[in-house]
């Protein structure tokens, strides 16, 4: 990788989220979410409540309360034995084809949210989807007329997948520019009015997504992109994991996304964009942009 440039000076330091997706799938994902908040390196971390390595992860977890916000990430995909999952391609289609029990839907999402107040004693910060599927008809609707039932005033904030239009012009590999716009195509925009009619606030767009088949080095500089083209109130997602022996295909990525978050090669790209990695909820804007 190119040598990076010295920090520059830093004023008007605007928030952006750092987010862990796929909390409590397994231990190495745990490990390396509590170790990157405990570096400041990263502000949220989306649970899988299903997972095996969830009651466990839960409990570290509580130790960041009021630094790290903690979401639930809703899933209809994964089957760690729970039932009621879909390959995705297959829930994208029935999801528009209106063809998804609305009953067993909101029974899903009653569940996975009692399975998060059980072991965190309180409710999520804020609700995404493993592989965006909290975004997509049906689900979304259910979603917010749970979340309304259940909470009442309160407002987790939900996340928007819309991908920053600055992001086309910033030297983003065009692969993850693509990949960013079909995920925000596939429900941003709907789940965007849905939850200004219903009061539920939002990050204003979303970056992280890309291939997994990047190196470490071509990881890093997909960063420098992504963090090139982000405004106050973005949410950064991630997936990294420290080294473990069970499957995940997506070992390697993890891994290296891991070693790139807590280098000091991101200190320094965050510093040159005058970020600062925060709670979305101490970021000055939400939800205010909806360019695609």
């Amino acid at each position: 990788m190119t040598a990076l440039p010295q920090p520059a000076p830093i004023s008007g330091q605007r928030i952006i989220s750092v987010c862990v997706d796929d909390f409590g799938q397994h231990e190495g994902i745990n490990r390396a979410a509590l170790d990157l908040a405990g570096r400041h390196r990263v502000s949220a971390v989306s649970c899988l409540v299903d997972g095996p390595a969830w009651p466990s992860g839960a409990r570290a977890l509580q130790a960041f309360a009021g630094r790290v916000e903690a979401g639930l990430h809703l899933n209809f995909t994964e089957d760690f034995g729970q039932g009621a999952c879909h390959a995705l391609p297959g829930l994208i289609a029935r999801a528009y084809g209106h063809l998804l029990d609305h009953v067993q839907i909101r029974a899903a999402i009653q569940r996975q949210f009692e399975r998060f107040e059980q072991v965190m004693g309180r409710l999520p910060d804020f609700v995404d989807g493993h592989q965006h599927v909290h975004q997509l008809p049906v689900i979304r609707d259910q979603l917010v007329a749970v979340m309304k039932q259940r909470y009442g005033s309160a407002r987790p904030w939900l996340r928007s997948t819309l991908p920053p239009a600055a992001c086309r012009k910033s030297g983003l590999p065009s692969p993850a520019v693509r990949k960013g716009r079909l995920i925000g195509w596939l429900g941003a925009k709907a789940l965007r009015a849905l939850a200004r009619r219903q009061g539920y606030p939002q990050n204003n767009h979303l970056v992280g997504v890309y291939g997994f088949g990047l190196s470490e080095a071509d990881y890093l500089q997909t960063m420098k992109a992504w963090l090139d083209c982000v405004s106050d109130g973005d949410v950064l997602m991630c997936h990294p994991s420290l080294p473990w022996t069970g499957v995940d295909p997506l070992q390697d990525a993890r891994n290296q996304e891991y070693r790139a978050l807590r280098s000091e090669t991101f200190s320094v790209l965050l510093e040159n964009a005058r970020l600062e990695v925060g709670p979305l909820r101490d970021s000055g804007h939400r939800g205010e942009d909806s360019e695609t």
